[in-house]
């Protein structure tokens, strides 16, 4: 069927929280959980340039500050066994980087968990920097006290069967922030229902920041480590 002649229309809706498209690096569209709620009114209306992070446990997003949301991840090494009597007199190494350590010596009561948790949180070096407590495990475990993709932690014993021979070393994680790029309509347009909606989404950009919807600290730093400018205008 031809197409009748007439005027055609379409709105956009102003980008007022991009500078322009140098650096804009776009993610795959993602699911809004029903559960998140716009910083503006209506509430159920998630409006573009909002940031967003997964779900915690979950495929979905929530605004970045929501409580349900996932958050960067500290660095973490767990022992390989549970401590015991062997660990007493021992030296703990915990590095940053190869070569740059704080050692930490156990003393003779450092026999189980609880004491040589007691000792590593002690040490005035060892706890600027780092935290020791008990995993799900049952095992000691040593994480760093900052967080996301920037985070390494590499832990030695003068006891091989603590962490190993060489050692043991875990590296941090980010959160998926993401700030969206479309608008997302969370709720049914008959019934009111709240529903799930889709949105595309932008992992990183040249970014007004006052226009940016709730952006945290944290948000800012992932999006920055991706390549994402700021600007105040």
């Amino acid at each position: 069927m031809a197409k009748l002649p007439g005027i055609y229309t379409q709105e956009y809706e102003p980008r007022r929280y991009l500078v322009d498209h140098q650096g804009l690096v776009r993610g795959k569209d993602v699911v809004i959980d029903e559960r998140a709620t716009g910083a503006m009114p209506p509430p159920e209306r998630i409006v573009p340039g909002t940031v967003i992070v997964r779900l915690r446990g979950g495929d979905r997003y929530v605004e970045a500050t929501s409580p349900l949301g996932d958050r960067n991840q500290p660095a973490s090494v767990s022992a390989l066994v549970p401590a015991d009597a062997a660990w007493a007199g021992t030296q703990v190494t915990v590095s940053h980087a190869p070569g740059l350590g704080f050692l930490v010596p156990l003393g003779a009561q450092a026999v189980d968990n609880p004491s040589v948790i007691a000792a590593l949180n002690q040490d005035a070096a060892f706890a600027m920097r780092y935290l020791a407590d008990e995993d799900a495990n049952g095992r000691v475990r040593v994480r760093t006290r900052d967080a996301g993709a920037q985070a390494y932690l590499h832990v030695l014993s003068s006891l091989q069967a603590a962490f190993g021979v060489d050692g043991a070393s875990g590296s941090g994680a980010d959160a998926d922030y993401r700030v969206t790029d479309s608008l997302a309509e969370l709720v049914e347009v008959q019934g009111g229902r709240r529903i799930p909606a889709s949105a595309a989404t932008l992992f990183a950009g040249h970014f007004v920041e006052p226009a940016l919807v709730s952006l945290t600290p944290e948000a800012r730093v992932v999006l920055a480590r991706r390549g994402s400018i700021f600007r105040s205008f």
